[in-house]
């Protein structure tokens, strides 16, 4: 009867600790096993609840560095144009300080009024809200600071700290890094708007961006 009861002392014991292992390594957003199962084949991806400090960069590149691309340009970017290319310079930019702004659909009621941050000679916005508003799905993974946005045509998938867009599964160059700010991801507009099939015009009597679908 002594073993019997010692058994399942142990029994309980261990139950215990396994439970409380999961606890503690549950993710609190609902999506955590798709999020796994999605960006674990991203090298730039990195777990919050992985147990070491591993991160998932390219061999030649160093946690908080730019990732280069081979393939940069002598041609000027645009702050609409997003080229999928490194460019060795930039236009300027139509204003240089950070105001509030008003982002609207052609054709349609859909707006957004928002701060736009002008840096490294692009208007970075905030992904999310923008995505919405150009009518596609976005989720943003705060602990991992991953936005994941996709419409019918298209799937981006933005990493904080990075000049990298994975544009329908291709590791594509962004114009400049996306950062973190006021629990928002805020990626360059050329990127977000091109990306789901839309090119933004600034219009400057009304301080509005009107977004026109791209024809071919």
């Amino acid at each position: 009867m002594k073993m019997k009861k010692i058994s399942l002392v142990v029994v309980l014991i261990l139950a215990g600790f396994i439970t409380n292992d999961v606890v503690v390594h549950a993710d609190d957003h609902e999506h955590k096993d798709k999020k796994h199962e999605k960006y674990k084949e991203y090298k730039d991806y990195k777990d919050d609840d992985d147990d070491d400090d591993e991160k998932y960069y390219d061999d030649d590149e160093e946690e908080g560095e730019t990732y280069y691309f081979q393939d940069a340009v002598s041609a000027k970017g645009t702050w609409n144009i997003w080229t999928r290319t490194v460019a060795v310079d930039k236009e300027a930019l139509p204003f240089t300080n950070s105001q509030k702004v008003t982002l609207k659909v052609e054709g349609t009621n859909k707006e957004l009024s928002f701060f736009i941050v002008p840096k490294d000679r692009e208007f970075f916005v905030p992904g999310k809200a923008v995505a919405q508003v150009l009518g596609a799905e976005a989720t943003f993974y705060k602990e991992s600071k991953i936005l994941n946005i996709k419409n019918e045509a298209n799937e981006l998938i933005y990493l904080a700290g990075t000049n990298v867009v994975y544009d329908n599964n291709v590791k594509t160059p962004s114009p400049a890094q996306v950062f973190y700010m006021n629990e928002e991801l805020y990626v360059p507009i050329s990127t977000i708007t091109n990306g789901l099939g839309y090119i933004a015009e600034w219009q400057e009597n009304n301080q509005t961006f009107v977004c026109q679908p791209i024809t071919n």
